[in-house]
């Protein structure tokens, strides 16, 4: 858990720079054809970046750990390098396609910025995917917290652009290139830290089943943003909006929980029991209870007090806060399959790809399914409710697949209900602070900010407080 933990905080600080970002365009672009440009762009090169690192990293642990020598990681990068180069071929050669086929709303200036846009982040994918390797190296070696921390720089530079006195085009722009240019340092600082460890011969890399997931997931995300697309002007920037404020923090911290456990998984096969499975899922649980229970129930005031300011009308609120609401129950639904994803992929069984097939069909069955039938009452609430129920269902199935051996460990509910408590704490908090510190209550966004700190703190607190007295602190102990 001290690896999850420490990377987990280096995660917290990109969660905070993702929240700034997003304040920064709806501030700057609000939810415009230029957002919508910026943002159809970045979902979807950037989104097959993000999915690269929660995936791959699945592929890259196992094929590092197999490797003794750094001839042999030399080799691994080169071809790791070339497949990086052709997908970013494929992204700049159909960049204009891609907008047509994904966001026919958009025309004009917007549609040739949204090219533009694709165009130059996908320079950044072969870095991303050299990246996604090094930083699983180092994660076998211990190393969480520096590539965690390397992997905000394009966070931090594509920030300092939106807030740099910028016209619409120009910031979208510079903020593209920005990007790229963080990956590619990001990766070069990565490099010296770089070490050959011993072979681990029962490694063994689940490369079609990785390769299924990410197929999968990059599937889910263009037809998501294709319906959000065709849910009106700035439905784009609505659903990446929500996504980054409402699910990226809980889907960080998830990522900082089971990336160590797959990580000692690998190396230490012995530690995969059916124990271990659940005190992480319990652990996981009990933090995203509060993170993401705090995040719903201030939606609305994230909305009009954080989010609500320059650029960002009224009728965009109006449409945004039940989006937010319905994404912050996104990374439970994630958090849970993808625990039993990892859990699959460590069983060295034969049918591995078959499940994890399965698995994918069903949640993009669930997706199109919900997306395609709640849309036109739902609008973009509708992709949110897909991205919530689609990884249940995976879940579900997972879970039905492996009861077996899952339901011989012993389980305790005391954590999750310490959690219910520090939440119901922290939400009477954030009322009782509203009453007797009336600046908290003037509608100003730091104010909100502070608030919303505040309770937190008391959520957490108080749950700490249970878990002690429980004795129920083992959940964090893995």
């Amino acid at each position: 858990m001290r690896a999850g933990a420490v990377q987990a905080l280096a995660q917290l600080i990109g969660l905070a720079l993702a929240v700034a970002i997003s304040v920064a365009i709806s501030h700057r672009l609000g939810a415009s054809p230029e957002a919508d440009a910026f943002y159809l762009g970045r979902r979807l090169v950037t989104g097959l970046q993000e999915i690269l690192v929660q995936v791959l990293s699945l592929v890259f642990l196992p094929m590092v750990a197999m490797q003794a020598s750094p001839r042999g990681l030399a080799k691994l990068a080169m071809w790791v390098a070339l497949g990086g180069i052709a997908i970013a071929l494929v992204f700049a050669l159909g960049a204009k396609f891609v907008v047509a086929a994904i966001a026919p709303t958009l025309t004009g200036d917007a549609a040739v910025l949204a090219e533009r846009v694709i165009m130059v982040l996908s320079a950044s994918l072969p870095l991303a995917l050299l990246g996604v390797l090094a930083g699983s190296a180092l994660n076998l070696a211990g190393w969480f917290a520096w590539p965690a921390l390397l992997r905000l720089l394009p966070r931090v530079l594509v920030l300092t652009v939106f807030l740099l006195a910028l016209g619409a085009q120009d910031s979208v722009t510079w903020a593209a290139l920005a990007f790229v240019g963080g990956n590619a340092v990001a990766l070069l600082l990565m490099v010296p830290f770089l070490r050959s460890g011993p072979a681990v011969s029962s490694a063994r890399p689940q490369i079609g089943a990785a390769l299924m997931l990410v197929v999968g997931a990059q599937a889910a995300l263009w037809f998501e943003t294709a319906l959000a697309a065709r849910a009106g002007v700035g439905g784009v920037a609505l659903l990446e909006m929500a996504q980054r404020v409402g699910a990226l923090l809980g889907n960080t911290l998830a990522l900082a929980v089971l990336v160590p456990v797959f990580a000692k998984w690998t190396g230490s096969p012995e530690l995969r029991t059916p124990q271990y499975f659940w005190r992480v899922v319990s652990g996981g649980a009990t933090v995203l209870i509060l993170v993401q229970g705090i995040l719903i129930y201030n939606a609305p005031r994230i909305v009009e007090q954080v989010l609500g300011q320059g650029a960002f009308e009224v009728a965009a609120q109006t449409q945004l806060t039940p989006v937010l609401m319905i994404m912050g129950f996104a990374p439970f639904a994630t958090f849970l399959s993808r625990a039993f994803v990892i859990w699959v992929l460590t069983q060295q069984r034969k049918n591995t790809v078959g499940l994890v097939a399965l698995s994918v069909l069903v949640d993009l069955a669930v997706r199109v399914g919900v997306g395609v039938w709640m849309l036109p009452t739902m609008g973009v609430g509708a992709v949110a409710l897909g991205m919530v129920l689609g990884p249940c269902a995976v879940a579900l199935l997972l879970w039905a697949r492996n009861r077996a051996d899952l339901r011989t460990a012993d389980l305790s509910f005391s954590p999750l209900l310490g959690a219910g408590m520090g939440l119901l704490a922290g939400m009477g908090s954030s009322i009782l602070l509203s009453q007797l510190v009336p600046w908290l209550a003037t509608g100003e966004a730091a104010s909100a900010l502070i608030a919303m700190a505040a309770s937190g703190a008391i959520a957490i607190a108080v749950t700490t407080l249970w878990l002690r007295w429980r004795n129920a602190l083992w959940v964090f102990k893995f």
